[in-house]
């Protein structure tokens, strides 16, 4: 579903990535995996289009992203949106004085107000811990719930891949759980293909069918998640 090609990038004078390649089947949750600083957030900035392509430094041109068979490489993002791809950052996804109810119904503005009602109750049968919490703003929402909103949000635009950063960051254990959870219902119950950059490699291992380990803006290793799957084998990649 989607190819990365030799995709090289960075900040001002700065390299972060170098010729990074790898792929992602429809229907998998994959895991991006690496210390502070190896390139994993910009790796997603770079699929969607918001960081330019760098010239290869093994003089491969620009490299390129393939989704869903078509390249779109410099594809503005609401074409991607309409193409099926949609990005979750890490951080200002919510309006944080409106309520849930209406985050969602912001998120959908787009759509027919049949339509947009239709998906709504689609995303709480996912998501079922937000229907308590409807008329609620995300201030009062704990962390996890605050993640769950983000995601309903995103499955109104009925996306074929969501790239996913750092889900996790700030949530406490029970948190943590939940989201994983609810990522793992939302790839099961509606077919969508994950890719999740997350330094806490640990927690995602229930829920990833892959892991690629990126080291100082390179792809490091790719390894499937199986029961006999050891942490260990990863933690040169922390290093």
């Amino acid at each position: 579903m989607l190819k990365v090609e030799n995709i090289s990038t960075g900040y001002g004078k700065k390299q972060v990535l170098f010729d990074v390649s790898f792929e992602v089947s429809k229907g998998e949750i994959v895991l991006l995996a690496g210390s502070n600083g190896s390139g994993k957030s910009t790796l997603l900035k770079a699929i969607y289009g918001i960081l330019p392509l760098w010239n290869s430094p093994l003089e491969r041109g620009k490299g390129c992203v393939i989704f869903d068979g078509e390249n779109i490489t410099g594809k503005p993002t609401s074409a991607l949106l309409k193409r099926g791809l949609l990005y979750i950052s890490q951080k200002n996804n919510l309006f944080e004085d409106l309520t849930v109810k209406e985050n969602l119904e912001i998120a959908g503005l787009t759509l027919a107000r049949k339509i947009l009602q239709e998906r709504i109750e689609n995303a709480l049968s996912i998501f079922t811990a937000l229907v308590p919490h409807l008329n609620r703003t995300p201030m009062k929402l704990s962390g996890g719930e605050r993640q769950l909103l983000t995601l309903a949000m995103a499955t109104l635009h009925q996306p074929k891949m969501i790239l996913v950063d750092e889900p996790f960051t700030g949530l406490s254990p029970q948190n943590i759980t939940l989201v994983a959870e609810n990522l793992k219902a939302l790839n099961e119950g509606s077919g969508i293909t994950l890719l999740i950059v997350e330094h806490r490699v640990k927690e995602c291992l229930g829920i990833a069918n892959r892991v690629i380990g990126l080291k100082l803006g390179r792809v490091f290793s790719e390894t499937e998640v199986n029961v006999n799957y050891n942490i260990n084998e990863l933690n040169s990649v922390f290093v």
